[in-house]
């Protein structure tokens, strides 16, 4: 398989919480919402419209491109679906343990690079409007560029990110992947329980993920071998599970309805040949995976058991 990146920045957002007890512990519908009402009232100029899908600046617009994300019209995939994934994540803690900072990591996948100044406005003013079902002011104390360790918000100024380089693939035939956020990967079109992990369903879900962002917000088409990397994928061995299936409900503010959220977290050990699909997994460790990344679902990391002295020297020394 050939190496796979995308271009994305990833940075970690640096809120201080004014009464961390009245914001709820599952942030993911709380944060969404807040950043949306906040990014469609910086960078939406047609409000008449009831939908992003009606307006000829959908896919020119902050909030229509990073928000509702319509598929392109002149697009050849996806053509039964109106949206098409959203080229951004973030990853609240989970649960939010009502400390005073929080702290949010966001990334930001091709194009959509281009509206992070926006992105950074519509972050501070959602603190002021406040945060959760009571409104609990944060304050943005800055923003840190994971690739250049640098401040990109500091007294009123934006800086730009810079884009996470490929990383150095080690070798190495067993991983531990640790599921961060409530994770819903789809196999035979329906959403696995904790049970039915195997590391195929995660390598489909993953070029899944990848192929589209690729192609629509990167305007690169994969060319690999799906199948042979999925017949491959197959052979590696599922070593231990400790995962756990959880669910909840979520208000939508925008529909007025009720929605089931649903996922596992903890970690999977898998066993095998497993440096082609090191830099797929990484890259999904940052895009996230699965179901509703846009809440920030699918956030996971990825701990290496390295093989040799020479790596394990590397690891730990």
């Amino acid at each position: 398989m050939s190496f796979i990146w995308l271009p994305f920045t990833t940075f970690t957002a640096r809120f201080e919480v004014e009464d961390p007890e009245k914001l709820p512990k599952k942030l993911f519908s709380s944060f969404r919402g807040a950043f949306g009402k906040a990014l469609k009232k910086i960078s939406c100029v047609a409000r008449a419209y009831e939908s992003c899908l009606e307006c000829a600046l959908n896919q020119t617009c902050a909030y229509g491109y990073l928000f509702e994300t319509p598929r392109p019209k002149e697009a050849d995939r996806l053509k039964g679906y109106p949206f098409i994934p959203h080229p951004f994540t973030f990853s609240p803690p989970f649960p939010y343990k009502k400390d005073k900072i929080l702290n949010i990591k966001l990334t930001l996948i091709g194009k959509a690079i281009e509206y992070f100044p926006q992105v950074i406005l519509s972050l501070d003013a959602m603190g002021k409007t406040g945060l959760g079902p009571q409104r609990v002011p944060l304050k943005l104390i800055d923003l840190i560029d994971e690739q250049s360790h640098r401040k990109l918000f500091e007294k009123g100024k934006v800086f730009l990110p810079k884009n996470m380089p490929p990383p150095e693939i080690p070798d190495t035939n067993r991983i531990t992947i640790r599921f961060l956020t409530p994770t819903a990967l789809k196999f035979s079109r329906k959403i696995i329980t904790q049970k039915d992990l195997e590391f195929h369903i995660l390598v489909r879900n993953a070029l899944r993920r990848i192929s589209a962002l690729s192609y629509f917000h990167a305007q690169k088409p994969l060319d690999i071998d799906f199948k042979g990397v999925i017949a491959s994928s197959e052979k590696i061995t599922t070593v231990e599970k400790n995962l756990k299936f959880i669910s909840f409900n979520r208000y939508s503010g925008r529909t007025k309805k009720v929605y089931l959220m649903k996922g596992f977290i903890g970690e999977a050990k898998f066993e095998g040949n497993l440096k082609e699909f090191l830099p797929i997994l990484t890259l999904c460790s940052y895009v996230h995976i699965g179901k509703n990344t846009s809440f920030g679902f699918g956030k996971y990391e990825i701990f290496i058991w390295p093989q040799s002295p020479q790596a394990l020297l590397q690891a730990f020394g």
